[in-house]
């Protein structure tokens, strides 16, 4: 087995102390940190770190997508994950830095009630906090010195594969990575509050096939049966040919790169490929039935994507700064805790409205035999309001 680490200069700022006495034998051949070799801090805090632990740092370049989990492990052993496959079929296990400290955390006998985050882009002071899960954007902007302009917007997670949140009361969950504020009329704003029905319509109206989404595909460079340019054809056939078109968007990865650099006419072809996939799995379809041999492109070193040249693409290079980590005690008044905040079915609340609770505590279970995990209070107080969907904790 193999484990990666990534994100490591986060845990270097967050996890000063964090316990460096010699692991539990995971049965593992070899464990790798992948930092980027940008990080030189990160890389020399890790290396002193490691000097009695028979682990290895493997240096990144700064290109998107550096950390997707197809791309650690080729880079790393040079093996190739199995089309729609796991780390695991190639001998391998892939983690980040916080999920490993959640799991150590987890043996101590402490839950998970406190998420990290970065917040940036048009924000007064750019940083990265530890925040309770539950906690509102608009909370957690205010750590940040709050917006610095009035008409804004929140990404959440991520400018390429996150989302673009309806408001500022959203609360924060578990998989949270991080807020970015933009202007209104930023473009990419504009993209993401467009239709979906719109962009499907655009996209069949104005691709002209050039290939340009298929060419700088991390997944096709790998050497996986992912050509969304074939897709955008689905949007003009019809069933018989949509499908046959969409069998190219199974091994999709979403990373966006299609949609928000690749294009030259600012199409969609990343959302092509989504409904491309909801499409046949909705017919029993959504399992790849191709070959199974995957060879990487001749081209693929020669066409990554520098993260400072999709940052120019993008228009975001005058909000690049350094968010230093501040370990900051942070009690907000209340928290909006969601009983659903990653793949699996929700849990069902145990607490009733007007209960007391404290930090840590079970307040929502999940049924035997059902994939999901138990929340807990990241907040000590009252229980104010419990629905299906939401428990709301006041301090």
């Amino acid at each position: 087995l193999i484990l990666f680490f990534f994100y490591a200069y986060l845990a270097h700022r967050a996890f000063p102390s964090f316990p460096t006495r010699r692991p539990p034998d995971l049965g593992a051949g070899k464990l790798v940190f992948g930092i980027k070799s940008k990080n030189r801090d990160a890389i020399d805090a890790v290396q002193n770190a490691i000097a009695n632990h028979p682990v290895t740092i493997h240096e990144f370049g700064d290109f998107y997508p550096a950390g997707d989990e197809y791309e650690l492990v080729y880079g790393i052993t040079g093996r190739l994950i199995p089309p729609q496959g796991l780390p695991l079929q190639v001998g391998a296990v892939v983690n980040n830095v916080e999920t490993l400290y959640n799991l150590y955390q987890a043996s101590l006998g402490q839950p998970v009630t406190d998420t990290f985050m970065t917040i940036t882009g048009a924000v007064k002071q750019p940083l990265t906090v530890r925040v309770p899960i539950g906690m509102s954007g608009r909370d957690v902007l205010a750590l940040a010195g709050g917006p610095s302009i009035s008409d804004y917007r929140i990404m959440e997670s991520g400018l390429m594969m996150g989302r673009l949140l309806p408001d500022d009361e959203q609360p924060v969950t578990k998989t949270t990575g991080g807020l970015i504020v933009l202007p209104q009329d930023h473009i990419l704003i504009q993209r993401y509050t467009r239709p979906v029905k719109a962009m499907h319509r655009i996209g069949h109206s104005a691709c002209d096939q050039c290939s340009y989404c298929t060419e700088l595909c991390p997944r096709y460079l790998l050497g996986y049966n992912v050509q969304p340019h074939l897709v955008m054809r689905s949007l003009g056939f019809t069933a018989l040919g949509t499908e046959i078109w969409n069998r190219h968007s199974l091994l999709c990865c979403q990373c966006g790169l299609c949609t928000l650099y690749a294009c030259p006419e600012s199409l969609y072809p990343r959302e092509a490929c989504v409904r491309g996939m909801q499409d046949l799995r909705g017919k029993g379809q959504g399992k790849w039935e191709g070959p199974t041999e995957v060879r990487v492109h001749a081209m693929k070193d020669s066409r990554r994507v520098p993260i400072k040249q999709l940052m120019n693409r993008l228009n975001v290079t005058q909000y690049e700064a350094h968010a230093e980590f501040k370990a900051i005690d942070v009690t907000p008044a209340q928290v909006r805790i969601p009983l659903k905040q990653h793949v699996g079915v929700a849990a069902t609340a145990i607490v009733k409205a007007g209960q007391t609770v404290r930090r840590g505590e079970t307040i929502a279970e999940m049924a035997d035999g059902k994939l999901g995990a138990n929340i807990h209070a990241s907040l000590s107080g009252r229980v104010h309001e419990v629905t299906p969907d939401m428990v709301t904790i006041r301090a």
